[in-house]
C-alpha cells in the first residue's frame, strides 16, 4: 500500500506556513528594480524556483511504501549419530537409515519453503557437531559409530548454534535415550528455554519403545574366565541365562570347544525356558575336559526373533586343559594364616588345580565326614592335610587314602596341634604311609583338648631352618641356595618329630639348628609322602619373600606329582583380566625365574589377532632382583575380538621359551547395553512447547511437519513500512541545496550582468 506523506519542520505545519508566506511576500513585494519586462520575468522566475525548493524544504514531503514479510530466523536440525542407531528398527530396517531418509524428506521441503529462514544441521553423540552441508544427501557421508549419546548437549547445541538469530524451531531426531553422563542443562530445561522464547521444539523419534514384542532378549552371563583343567576329567560349568519378553519360550542353549586351530566341537547341549517377563536362570552343567590343549569355551543362546542385541548371546572362557597329575585336595580343620597364604600360592599355577576342604572341630559330632569320591584312586593327585584330626576323616577313608597313595599319589602333612600322632594318625592306616616314627602316647583328645601324655610334642620358637642336603623341593634359586635359606625369617614353632622313618627313600631335608627334623620326605609304594613340621612359612610372604614362599610350596607339589621343576629358566604370563570390554586400561605381568641371576635376558610383548597380525607392545617396564625377572606393560586399546598376547626373549638364540595366553575384548558400549529407543521422552520434550506449535512426528511424516514448519513461519510475518521523505537522503538533500543555492546564484549574477 502507497501513500503520500508531509513532516513540515520541527513538526509544525504553521511553523512551516509562515515561513513559506513570508518567502511569497518577499517575492511578491520586492520585484526586481528594473523596466526590461524580460529581465523582470527571469529574475521572478528564478526567485518563484528558489521559493518553491525553499517551501519543500520546508514541508518535507514523502511517500510511504506499506507491506508485510517474513522474519529471517534459523531453523536448526540435530540428528543422533550415536551406535545405537544402527540397531533395527521395527521394520528390520536400521535407524539410521529411517533417520536419514527423514531427513532428506525434510530437507527436499525446506528448500522451496522460505528464503528467510536458514538451516543448520547438527550431528549428535558424544558431542554435537555442526555438519557443512544441509543438502538432502549430507547424512549419506556419516555414520552412526558414537559410543554414547548426549540428547541434553545436543538440544543446549542447537539453541546455541543460531548465534543470535531467531529461532525458526528445533528439530532432533534420535532414538530418544540418554546414555551420557548429563554435564550442565538437562533437555527438558532446554525445552523450557524455547517455551519462553516462543520458539517450537519439535521431535522425530526413531526406534522400538521397548514393548513386550520390541523388548527381547537372551544374554549369557556370570561365566568364569578362565579354566585350569585336566585331561579327561569333569567339571562344572557355571554360568546364567538372562531371559527378557521371551515368557515361555524353549531356547537352545550349546557349549562348544574351540581349538587353536577354530575347529568347534559340542560339548554340552541344554534347552531353558523362561518361566516370567524377565528370568535369570542359573545353571551348572557337567562337562569333560578334552585333550590336553588351548581352548575356548564358547556358551551360546540361539538369538530368538525379535532380538535387537544379540552380541550377548555369547560367552566365552579360556581353558588350559593339560596332560597327567595336578589336581590337590586340601584338607583343614584350623583356620589359621598358612591356609590362606597356602591355598593363594597354589592356586596362582595354572598347572596345579585346588579344592579345599575346611572341616571346623565344632562338627565333631558328626565325624567322620563323608568325603564323597575324594579318595578314590585317580580322583586327585596330591592330598594336603592341614591341622585336622584323623577323626574327622575316619578310618575308612584313611585307609582308602592310603591304597591311593601307594597307587601313586602324593602326601603331605602339615604342622599344627591336630595332626601327626597328636592328631591319632600313629594308629590310623597313614602310620606306615607318613615318612616319620610317631607315638600313640602323643594322642590329644580333640574335645577337652588334653595331653594324654607328658611327651613334649611341639618345638618353641623362634625356629631358624637349616637346609640339610640338595633336593629340587628345597632349591629356592640365586648364587647361593644355603644363604637364601639362612635369609629368610624364623619361624613361630613347629611340630618335635621322633625321628624319620627307616624305609628306602626317606630323607631330612630340612631341620632346626639342634637337628631336630622339620621336612622329611618319602616313598610309600609307588606315591610319595612329605611330613612337614612347620606350620607358618606365611610369615615369608609377610617379610616380602612372597616368590621364595611361592617356589617352595610349588617344588613341594611337583616333587609328589614326580615332576620336578626343571632348573631351566621358566617364563610366566598373568593377565588382569582375560576379559575385558574396549577401553579398559588392562596390564600384563610376565615373571621369569632366574637361573644365573647375571643373565637377565630383554623380553619383548606382541599382541596377535586373529588373522596372525602382530602388533608390539610399547608401553612395557622391566624390574629385576636376585631371583626373578618381572616383565610388565599395559595392552593398547583394541577392537572387539580374541587376540593372543606374546612374550618372549629379544634374542632368537635364547633357550627361554616363549609364552602366549589368549584373552578377548568385548563390545560393552552403553548404547549397545540400552537398545531400546525412548520415543515417549521425546514427545514429553516437544510438547513443553506445544503452545508455540511444537510437537512429535514420525519418520514418516516428514510432510506434516513440513506444513507445521510453514503455518509457523506464516504467524511469524510481520509489517514492514518503507517511508522516503525529501531531503532525508543525500541525493534528494544535495538535489535540493543545488536547486536552492544555484537559483539564487545564477539571479545574482544575472543582476550584476545587467547592472542592478
Amino acid at each position: 500500500m502507497n501513500s503520500f506523506s508531509v513532516e513540515p519542520i520541527y513538526d509544525s505545519v504553521v511553523v512551516a506556513s509562515l515561513v513559506s508566506l513570508l518567502a511569497l511576500g518577499v517575492l511578491v513585494l520586492v520585484t526586481p528594480p528594473t523596466k526590461n519586462i524580460n529581465h523582470r520575468r527571469a529574475l521572478i522566475a528564478l526567485r518563484v524556483i528558489a521559493s518553491g525548493v525553499l517551501v519543500l524544504a520546508l514541508f518535507r514531503p514523502g511517500w510511504i511504501h506499506s507491506d508485510s514479510r517474513v522474519a529471517e530466523a534459523t531453523l536448526v536440525v540435530a540428528v543422533d549419530a550415536s551406535r545405537s542407531m544402527s540397531l533395527p528398527d521395527d521394520e528390520k530396517v536400521s535407524r539410521w537409515t529411517h533417520q536419514a531418509e527423514a531427513w532428506r524428506k525434510l530437507a527436499d521441503g525446506l528448500s522451496s519453503l522460505d528464503d528467510s529462514m536458514s538451516v543448520q544441521l547438527l550431528t549428535y553423540k558424544e558431542t554435537t557437531t555442526p555438519v557443512s552441508s544441509v543438502t538432502a544427501t549430507a547424512l549419506d557421508a556419516q555414520s552412526p559409530d558414537g559410543e554414547v549419546t548426549d540428547l541434553a548437549g545436543a538440544v543446549s547445541s542447537a539453541i546455541a548454534s543460531a548465534q543470535g538469530q531467531p529461532l525458526a524451531g528445533v528439530i532432533v531426531m534420535g532414538d530418544g535415550t540418554q546414555t551420557a553422563p548429563i554435564e550442565g542443562v538437562d533437555a527438558q530445561r532446554s525445552a523450557q528455554t524455547l517455551r519462553a522464547w516462543g520458539v517450537p521444539l519439535w521431535t522425530v523419534p526413531i526406534g522400538p519403545s521397548g514393548g513386550s514384542e520390541s523388548n527381547r532378549d537372551v544374554g549369557i552371563d556370570a561365566l568364569p574366565e578362565s579354566f585350569n583343567l585336566f585331561s579327561k576329567n569333569e567339571f562344572e560349568v557355571i554360568f546364567q541365562v538372562q531371559l527378557r519378553g521371551l515368557v515361555g519360550t524353549d531356547i537352545p542353549i550349546q557349549l562348544n570347544w574351540i581349538d587353536e586351530s577354530g575347529k568347534s566341537v559340542v560339548a554340552a547341549e541344554r534347552r531353558v525356558v523362561a518361566q516370567k517377563a524377565s528370568d535369570l536362570i542359573g545353571m551348572s552343567i557337567p562337562v569333560i575336559a578334552p585333550e590336553a590343549g588351548v581352548y575356548r569355551l564358547n556358551v551360546t543362546a540361539e538369538v530368538q526373533s525379535g532380538e535387537l542385541v544379540t552380541t550377548n548371546n555369547l560367552q566365552t572362557a579360556f581353558v588350559n586343559v593339560r596332560e597327567g597329575g595336578g589336581r590337590i585336595l586340601y584338607l583343614e580343620g584350623a583356620s589359621r594364616l598358612e591356609q590362606t597364604y597356602l591355598r593363594r600360592a597354589l592356586r596362582r599355577f595354572p598347572d596345579l588345580d585346588l579344592t579345599y576342604q575346611w572341616i571346623p572341630s565344632d562338627t565333631s559330632s558328626r565325624w567322620p565326614i563323608a568325603m564323597r569320591d575324594w579318595f578314590r584312586k585317580g580322583r586327585f593327585d596330591i592330598y594336603i592335610i592341614g591341622d585336622l584330626d584323623a577323626d574327622a576323616i575316619g578310618r575308612e577313608q584313611l585307609q582308602e587314602l592310603a591304597e591311593t597313595i601307594s597307587d601313586g599319589a602324593g602326601l603331605v602333612m602339615l604342622g599344627g596341634y591336630h595332626n601327626f600322632d597328636a592328631g591319632g594318625y600313629a594308629t590310623s592306616p597313614l602310620a606306615d604311609v607318613l615318612p616319620i616314627k610317631m607315638d600313640p602316647l602323643r594322642r590329644m583328645d580333640i574335645r577337652s583338648d588334653t595331653k594324654s601324655s607328658d611327651v613334649k610334642r611341639q618345638i618353641s620358637g623362634p625356629i631358624t631352618i637349616k637346609r640339610t642336603r640338595d633336593h629340587p623341593i628345597t632349591d629356592l634359586g640365586g648364587a647361593d641356595v644355603a644363604e637364601t635359606w639362612r635369609s629368610l625369617p624364623e619361624l613361630l614353632g613347629a611340630n618335635r618329630f621322633l625321628g624319620p622313618r627307616v624305609a628306602p627313600g626317606t630323607q631330612v631335608l630340612l631341620e632346626t639348628t639342634t637337628e631336630e627334623p622339620l621336612l622329611v620326605v618319602g616313598e610309600y609304594g609307588r606315591g610319595r609322602t612329605a611330613a612337614l613340621a612347620i606350620d607358618s612359612t606365611w610369615q615369608w610372604w609377610r617379610s616380602g619373600e612372597n616368590e621364595v614362599y611361592r617356589r617352595f610350596w610349588r617344588q613341594l607339589a611337583l616333587w609328589l606329582l614326580s615332576r620336578e621343576e626343571s632348573p631351566s629358566e621358566r617364563l610366566t604370563l598373568e593377565l588382569d583380566s582375560r576379559r575385558f570390554a574396549v577401553q579398559t586400561s588392562t596390564k600384563f605381568r610376565a615373571r621369569l625365574t632366574l637361573a644365573d641371576p647375571s643373565n637377565r635376558p630383554n623380553l619383548l610383548a606382541k599382541i596377535i589377532d586373529e588373522s596372525g597380525a602382530e602388533t608390539d607392545v610399547t608401553e612395557t617396564a622391566m624390574q629385576t632382583d636376585a631371583r626373578e625377572l618381572l616383565f610388565s606393560g599395559n595392552l593398547p586399546e583394541l577392537t572387539p575380538g580374541y587376540y593372543r598376547l606374546k612374550v618372549s626373549p629379544i634374542d632368537p638364540s635364547s633357550k627361554i621359551e616363549s609364552e602366549m595366553l589368549a584373552f578377548q575384548v568385548t563390545d560393552a558400549s552403553p548404547e549397545m547395553a540400552m537398545p531400546m529407543a525412548d520415543p515417549a521422552y521425546l514427545t514429553q520434550l516437544a510438547e513443553i512447547t506445544s503452545e508455540h506449535g511444537g510437537g512429535a512426528f514420525r519418520y514418516d511424516q516428514m510432510g506434516e511437519l513440513l506444513k507445521r514448519i510453514a503455518v509457523r513461519r506464516h504467524r511469524s510475518e510481520a509489517p514492514v513500512v518503507e517511508k522516503t521523505t525529501l531531503g532525508d537522503d543525500p541525493v534528494s538533500g544535495w538535489l535540493l541545496f543545488v536547486l536552492f543555492a544555484g537559483t539564487l546564484s545564477v539571479e545574482w549574477f544575472l543582476r550584476r550582468q545587467w547592472g542592478l
